[in-house]
């Protein structure tokens, strides 16, 4: 019989076992892929990122009319529409250009993209400043999700920074932390403030299905957990697990993960108990680890996804955030986070043969 002091036990000694990796986890066997489908989806890309951006905004201003419309009480010229700014911005991230030549693009390609007319780079500059803009941002996150809405079985979670200067590497940073400060979610201190961001990723097409920005130094990646889970379980309610690091093993998180309907995976401390302290769900998504440990690390370890997401959208963004103040800097991380999306959903209508246009049907966030 396994009493509650030997279930302790192993619970800890599996803990310990695989965060000092002795522990003997049996791998999943590789997927098999054709490549030449990757190869075609990267020679297409800009010509159908183009063409999906175009369609992707042209849907939204279906469903939000007054992005798409001049106010009727301005004075003066007519100004340039949220969502024709919106489309020189995602153009400008994709490109990673700053505004000047972002403006320029515009000449050569403002028709593809739907722009009804041409601006100059201090109409770029400003559209930075713009809440609308960083709304309507936030909402086409939403609607790049549309496409695989009943098709993600689970997701995983986490932060990382973008640099706001050349000689600034978040990876390097986090390397120098110590572990108090890591264990407590608080990002790496550097001369120059991060741009902060949390994302949760599908486990099956990798979109980015919850994001938050910020650049609040008093604030830990723990502190964007609840904003960000809430639009993934709105997006997908029929998502079957949450994966994220230990910093998540937590039992107001497991709980809020349970509410939702989803199986909570978060490697705890060596230290964990499984005593419930208020939370009933905190003891059942441990059990796991007890009972079926390489069953348990087989689905927790699919949580390197969004570690590779994150090393994927560097990689494509290599250079520093480079506006100066808070709300341009939010703006510009989103904007990265959005035309990663777009990207994907590029890919997948090669590899997967997926339709990436969003059918206009499902609900928007309700600020939108």
């Amino acid at each position: 019989m396994l009493t509650p002091a030997r279930a302790r036990e192993l619970l800890q000694q599996t803990v310990s076992q695989v965060r000092e990796g002795t522990f003997p986890y049996q791998p999943r066997p590789l997927p098999r892929r054709d490549w030449t489908l990757y190869d075609r989806a990267a020679t297409h890309e800009a010509r159908d990122l183009l063409d999906l951006l175009g369609s992707v905004t042209e849907t939204l201003a279906e469903r939000v009319p007054a992005w798409a419309e001049i106010p009727g009480d301005h004075i003066g010229r007519d100004p340039i529409v949220t969502l024709d700014r919106v489309r020189g911005l995602l153009w400008q991230s994709y490109r990673g250009v700053a505004n000047r030549p972002g403006a320029s693009e515009l000449g050569l390609l403002g028709r593809e993209l739907g722009v009804g007319r041409n601006y100059s780079y201090s109409t770029v500059a400003r559209a930075y400043h713009d809440p609308e803009v960083l709304l309507a941002l936030r909402t086409l996150l939403w609607l790049t999700n549309e496409p695989v809405i009943g098709e993600e079985r689970g997701f995983a979670i986490d932060g990382s920074g973008f640099a706001t200067a050349v000689a600034h590497h978040y990876a390097s940073s986090r390397g120098r932390q110590r572990g108090t400060e890591r264990e407590a979610g608080a990002f790496p201190s550097a001369p120059h403030p991060w741009v902060r961001n949390v994302a949760n990723i599908g486990l099956d097409y990798q979109l980015i299905a919850g994001w938050k920005s910020w650049t609040d130094p008093a604030k830990g990646e723990l502190s964007a957990f609840e904003e960000v889970f809430r639009m993934t379980a709105a997006l997908h309610p029929g998502a079957k697990i949450q994966l994220g690091d230990g910093l998540y093993a937590v039992r107001w998180v497991v709980g809020e993960v349970a509410e939702a309907g989803m199986e909570a995976r978060f490697l705890p401390r060596r230290d964990v108990t499984l005593k419930c302290l208020g939370e009933p769900a905190w003891p059942k998504s441990l059990w796991g680890l007890v009972k079926e440990p390489q069953e348990w690390l087989r689905a927790y370890h699919e949580r390197s996804r969004v570690e590779a997401f994150w090393g994927a959208i560097k990689a494509r963004n290599p250079s520093k955030v480079r506006k100066r103040t808070v709300h341009a800097r939010v703006v510009e991380a989103t904007l990265r986070a959005v035309v990663y999306n777009l990207r994907r959903l590029c890919y997948w209508q090669w590899v997967a043969g997926l339709d990436p246009i969003p059918d206009g049907m499902g609900p928007l966030p309700v600020e939108a």
